[in-house]
């Protein structure tokens, strides 16, 4: 009789021990509910004109494929947006407690890059093929557009080349650009030599030139601008050719 109640008394414990190791604190989450949480864009190649409070630069997103682009109003916390490439990312979003009226109402943080694809062109965007300028300025440098030879210049061609002088030499690269956006690479120049004052302006125009993630048109004058949409330096435009 007292072994009957034992061995009834055993599978009872074993029965509620189970039940209380099912429902206790130590109960995981299912393994990926964090992955569902996650949505996937793709980031577009080019900073577009955005007005909130005030006129700004903002980024382009579709989260379908194929899908319409969206203006993204805020910063994606850990990616790193770069001119001239689509990248597939994945996001999570998390609210802000009490966000100021003029905020965003959720943090949008990089999960993980999928995938970044650079653009290439073979034809550049009509407002900037067979056009030629002349630099005004450059924001945060010396205040001197003309070099030891001459003005600093940049003129695109019909095709994917930009070419000009700097100063004291004459330069040429590769550019691949598309609506709004910029990218120069493989930059040559000639190697004269000149005053150190014509060669620091050379360098810092060649360098700017070379950071230019996108551009706006506005009459008869040019912008490049960096990957934040900073400017980096304001021509106006030239005749035909002055620029080669």
């Amino acid at each position: 009789m007292a072994i009957v109640r034992s061995a009834a008394l055993a599978g009872a414990c074993t029965v509620l021990l189970a039940a209380c190791a099912g429902s206790g604190p130590s109960a995981q989450p299912a393994a990926g509910s964090g992955a569902e949480q996650a949505l996937r864009w793709t980031i577009g190649p080019a900073l577009v004109d955005c007005v909130g409070v005030a006129p700004t630069f903002c980024l382009e997103y579709r989260d379908a494929p194929n899908g319409p682009w969206k203006r993204f109003f805020g910063v994606i916390e850990g990616f790193e947006f770069r001119p001239g490439h689509e990248t597939d990312i994945l996001v999570r979003q998390e609210p802000i407690p009490r966000p100021p009226a003029d905020a965003p109402s959720r943090r949008t943080i990089l999960v993980r890059e999928i995938e970044r694809r650079p653009i290439t062109s073979s034809s550049l965007p009509p407002a900037l093929a067979g056009t030629a300028w002349q630099l005004l300025s450059m924001p945060g440098a010396e205040p001197a557009a003309a070099g030891a030879r001459g003005p600093l210049t940049l003129g695109f061609d019909a095709t994917a080349r930009v070419a000009g002088t700097s100063g004291v030499n004459r330069y040429g690269a590769r550019v691949d650009a598309g609506p709004g956006w910029l990218r120069v690479g493989g930059a040559m120049s000639t190697r004269m030599a000149g005053p150190p004052e014509a060669m620091a302006l050379e360098s810092e125009f060649l360098s700017r030139l070379q950071r230019a993630g996108g551009w706006r048109v506005d009459g008869d004058r040019l912008r490049l601008l960096d990957a934040k949409g900073l400017e980096l330096m304001l021509l106006r435009r030239a005749a035909p050719g002055s620029a080669s």
